[in-house]
């Protein structure tokens, strides 16, 4: 009751606040830059007696000992998860200009749209093409919480890609290995793929991240992406509601939820081209044939990567990629088969082996 009472006021210093690397899209009729802020505020460490049983049922499902759930790793990984959310307000500072959010709901997260004139921009704390914020918490409070955002020119390439099974191994299509690798080993990059994106970062890209994982994991992802050397990009993450989703299915993410954050992307950006990478476990074949009917000169490539866990046919290629050009979408089962050359750029650029 004490945490409802103080809900309205200024986070209280045990609180964290996170913010969601993401991305900024110019409107050239008003002369200004336009960027989606997200994130979410939290106190760790509340371990109420309904998430103490949270706990005791996914090490049942998990079926693993009670000494893997003392481990340093496992904490890290289930902190967010089990933390207590914060419905408060914060204000967003970027060099001499400050942008007050909207409070954020009863879960912790929030979400707006921040506006930068041509003007403005020179004032923000810039490096390069990223815009660095920092969020204000209270006077007293030293503690600095951080986000960044690209923005990213009208026209060009840019990569929409998956990260679970595609950028790292979790095997979403078992549930026990998923929570498994999720909670209790450190992550595996898939070979290759982090080489093959700074390729076509070289070359310009502009990358995107949109995943089923929970944005809870967002922080172990974003440093799983740094320390291999996969290119800066914004991150597009789901909510979870606990303990409902926790033990179902936890990387679900209902296809036409994806599907409007591909839409919403792409009408972003109307003149850009996209590269759609994915994996054959979950429904990216599905969603990203249906982005590339309603979206058929934005969408210059997609890739498939085949795992084990759900098979491929010709039947259900032939269902998902109706009606899209076989030069279009491809499959692979290494990244050395992905093209050197960013697909879009200019000219075509095909597989190296086309399975």
């Amino acid at each position: 009751m004490k945490i409802r009472r103080r809900s309205n006021c200024v986070p209280a210093p045990q609180d964290s606040v996170l913010l969601f690397s993401t991305f900024g899209y110019y409107q050239s009729h008003r002369r200004q830059w336009r960027i989606p802020i997200s994130g979410a505020v939290f106190e760790p460490h509340v371990l109420t007696v309904r998430r103490r049983f949270l706990l005791r049922l996914l090490r049942q499902v998990m079926r693993v000992s009670g000494e893997e759930f003392e481990t340093e790793l496992f904490r890290s990984r289930i902190a967010a998860f089990l933390a207590q959310r914060r419905p408060v307000r914060l204000h967003l500072a970027s060099g001499e200009l400050v942008f007050r959010m909207p409070r954020a709901r009863r879960d912790g997260l929030f979400a707006t749209t921040i506006r930068i004139s041509d003007e403005q921009l020179s004032k923000a704390s810039c490096v390069g093409s990223w815009v660095d914020f920092q969020v204000l918490v209270a006077p007293e409070d030293t503690r600095v919480f951080r986000g960044k955002a690209q923005l990213i020119e009208p026209s060009g390439v840019s990569v929409i890609s998956d990260v679970d099974d595609t950028t790292k191994h979790t095997e979403v299509w078992s549930r026990r290995s998923l929570l498994i690798n999720t909670f209790l080993r450190e992550y595996r990059t898939v070979d290759g793929m982090a080489e093959c994106y700074q390729r076509w970062a070289e070359q310009g890209a502009a990358f995107h991240y949109v995943t089923a994982s929970p944005w809870q994991l967002y922080e172990a992802l974003w440093q799983l992406h740094w320390q291999h050397g996969f290119p800066d990009g914004a991150f597009h993450l789901r909510t979870v509601r606990l303990p409902q989703q926790m033990l179902r299915r936890i990387f679900w993410w209902p296809a036409h939820s994806k599907y409007l954050v591909l839409s919403r992307l792409l009408r972003c950006f109307p003149k850009r081209r996209f590269v759609l990478v994915g994996d054959s476990g979950e429904r990216d074949p599905e969603i990203y044939g249906a982005i590339a009917r309603r979206f058929p000169a934005q969408v210059a490539a997609i890739y498939i990567r085949r795992v084990p866990g759900r098979p491929w046919s010709d039947r259900r290629a032939k269902r998902v990629f109706r009606n899209v050009p076989r030069d279009v979408w491809c499959l692979f089962e290494s990244a050395c088969e992905l093209p050197k050359r960013l697909p879009g750029a200019g000219g075509a650029a095909t597989l190296a082996i086309d399975p």
